[in-house]
């Protein structure tokens, strides 16, 4: 059987050759465990597997003796997420049989290509190399998360090569919930992390200075209440900064309860105002 990793470079069934991988595929118990992950996240939420773990999915199953077929569909997949009728008619016959030992997971797969319905299309030009991505910033966090737990010192990095280290900056949207999730290299992430702080501090100034300014307007004046407006505004938006700041914080010392000198007191009559948020100037 030609493997996936041969394939992924060349050509499927006559489409044009895809953009190459941006690296070389995990072993098979790695996929096994992401595989679990996302079942146990998709079972979770009660929906089918999102696009990374049927893609997985795919990688695995091609990688077990399948016959030609199946094989090439598998293959197709993988490198672009296009479902094609013979994936579709291939997923069915074997999910179908009591015989084939790899039921469940084309079981799984065939859930997936459903719920796309008619979008049977590519999911994007890069999608291999961006699942690809995925797959190796999961390895990374998987790693920190045992180090972390055996409480292991980090490992060492190479020093970095003259045009710096490789940037890993991918956010994945839940589609049925109101989450984003962002996934960061160190050095990327204590930038953005700068970037959040600093903006947090220029919030909060602003709220002590709306503050002040309104304290000195008479009572019931429309222009201490537009102050009074401003100030919750910048609270909230000022506490949500200070949320992302003391998670990142948390993450990298679990032990450590951090609370942040400078946050801002949030004033009383902000919990009276409309929960409305502008866009930031």
């Amino acid at each position: 059987m030609t493997t996936t990793t041969d394939n992924r470079t060349g050509q499927a069934n006559g489409h044009a050759r895809q953009p190459p991988p941006a690296g070389p595929l995990l072993d098979l118990p790695t996929y096994e465990r992401f595989i679990d992950d996302g079942i146990a996240d998709a079972d979770a939420r009660g929906t089918t597997v999102d696009h990374v773990t049927a893609r997985r999915l795919a990688i695995w199953l091609a990688a077990r003796p399948q016959s030609p077929v199946f094989a090439r569909s598998l293959v197709q997949f993988v490198n672009t997420g296009a479902i094609t009728q013979a994936l579709r008619t291939q997923l069915r016959i074997h999910a179908r049989s009591g015989n084939y030992p790899d039921r469940p997971q084309s079981g799984r797969l065939m859930e997936y290509c459903i719920a796309r319905g008619a979008q049977t299309g590519p999911v994007s030009e890069d999608f291999s190399a961006i699942c690809d991505q995925i797959d190796r910033a999961d390895v990374m966090l998987a790693d920190l998360r045992e180090r972390t737990k055996n409480d292991l010192a980090p490992r060492q990095r190479a020093e970095p090569q003259a045009d710096g280290p490789q940037v890993i900056a991918m956010a994945r949207r839940d589609p049925q919930g109101r989450t984003v999730t962002i996934v960061l290299d160190a050095a990327t992430a204590n930038v953005a992390m700068y970037a959040i702080t600093a903006h947090a501090r220029e919030r909060e100034a602003h709220l002590r200075e709306v503050e002040r300014y309104g304290q000195t307007l008479p009572d019931g004046s429309y222009g201490r209440a537009n102050r009074q407006a401003i100030a919750a505004r910048e609270a909230r938006l000022a506490a949500r900064l200070r949320a992302i700041e003391h998670a990142y914080r948390t993450a990298l010392d679990p032990d450590a309860a951090h609370t942040p000198a400078e946050r801002a007191r949030t004033p009383s009559f902000a919990c009276h105002m409309p929960d409305w948020e502008p866009e930031p100037d």
